[in-house]
């Protein structure tokens, strides 16, 4: 077995002479117990490095024809088999535990069921701290550098199965692993990308608002929850991942009574537009307070002078379309409390704790 990306995660392979691309098994590595994914036979040298790093405690099926040689590896380490709810009962080798769409199968590793491929119960494999995700069967690596996606014949609906892997672009990724070919070390979700708006049964970059659900922002992901105050809470439609937006970011917002959006802020690089599309609300600013209603739009210009947040002090929620470019190198700051946010997700700083070019050298 080899490293792929990280210390903790090996890949090792079988070539497969029918379809000229490699079958991948992967191992985790992990203190609590250590997940085959997939695997298929090991070599002698490959089952002593197994032992070597502490066996295995599960073995994750992505989708039913990936059952592979998981009840050898089941017998040999006494590890439990996990596979999606949809698959459990199709697979020869008992399964332990089965989970469903969005569960973790084991911490810091979600499964995101996808529809319409082969195997009623296909999932891939997302780890948000790598931002990586291992595609079982539905996505192939081939040719080398690119993604494709299975022959259409073993789908059961191929623009439907095309179009569920919108789960994977709306997640934050750059590592791409699969169950068969080659693995995207880099730029994996804009592979992934460009595979599908290469398909013309289906149209990748369109798609309607009916078709996207409200999530509460706590779970879109942008933003902490840790020590969100009261009156921060809304609803969000993240469209841009969905249709392949590249330089352009845009969502919805729908913000209840009583709750603002984020606070108080600016971009030194990026400009907004905020776009009322239902209600009204209010819109915070250095310069004041202002009403705006259902048709009004709204400019942030970069620096302070776009510095914005809405708030809703009436009876009813309003929906708000949000606009922005995308720029790598922008910061952002936040007035009220004195912070910078430099881009680096995670990373926000109080500016009055700048110091010196030559501070600890």
């Amino acid at each position: 077995m080899k490293k792929v990306l990280f210390d903790d995660l090996y890949l090792w392979s079988v070539f497969n002479e029918t379809r000229q691309l490699d079958f991948n098994g992967h191992l985790w590595v992990r203190p609590e117990g250590n997940v085959l994914i997939d695997p298929v036979m090991m070599i002698p040298s490959d089952l002593e490095q197994l032992e070597r790093l502490g066996g295995a405690a599960w073995i994750a099926i992505t989708n039913a024809d990936h059952e592979r040689q998981a009840a050898f590896f089941r017998e040999r380490t006494g590890a439990k088999v996990l596979a999606h709810v949809l698959d459990a009962g199709s697979l020869v080798v008992p399964v332990e535990r089965s989970f469903a769409d969005g569960e973790e199968m084991v911490p810091g590793l979600v499964a995101l069921h996808l529809h319409h491929g082969k195997s009623p119960g296909e999932v891939a494999l997302y780890w948000p701290q790598k931002k990586l995700v291992l595609a079982g069967d539905l996505v192939v690596g081939a040719p080398v550098g690119r993604i494709s996606l299975l022959m259409d014949e073993k789908l059961q609906d191929p623009p439907r199965a095309a179009l569920e892997l919108r789960k994977l672009l709306a997640l934050d990724f750059v590592h791409l692993l699969v169950g068969d070919g080659h693995a995207i070390l880099h730029q994996g979700r804009e592979r992934l990308l460009e595979c599908l708006e290469e398909r013309r049964d289906c149209f990748i970059n369109k798609i309607n608002v009916d078709e996207i659900d409200w999530q509460p922002v706590a779970r879109t992901g942008r933003i902490s929850s840790a020590g969100r105050p009261a009156g921060y809470q809304w609803d969000d439609k993240d469209i841009d991942p969905l249709i392949g937006g590249r330089d352009l970011g845009y969502r919805l917002i729908r913000l209840p009574p009583g709750q603002s959006t984020f606070p108080l802020h600016f971009h030194h690089a990026v400009e907004e537009m905020g776009y009322v599309m239902e209600g009204q609300c209010t819109l915070v600013s250095p310069r004041g307070n202002f009403p705006v209603r259902q048709g009004d739009f709204i400019a942030f210009p970069p620096g302070p002078r776009g510095a914005h947040k809405f708030k809703n002090e009436g009876s009813a929620s309003c929906v708000l379309l949000v606009l922005a470019n995308v720029l790598p190198d922008d910061v952002g700051e936040y007035p009220d409390s004195q912070k910078v946010f430099p881009g680096v997700a995670g990373a926000i700083f109080r500016k009055k704790d700048a110091v010196g070019y030559w501070e600890g050298e």
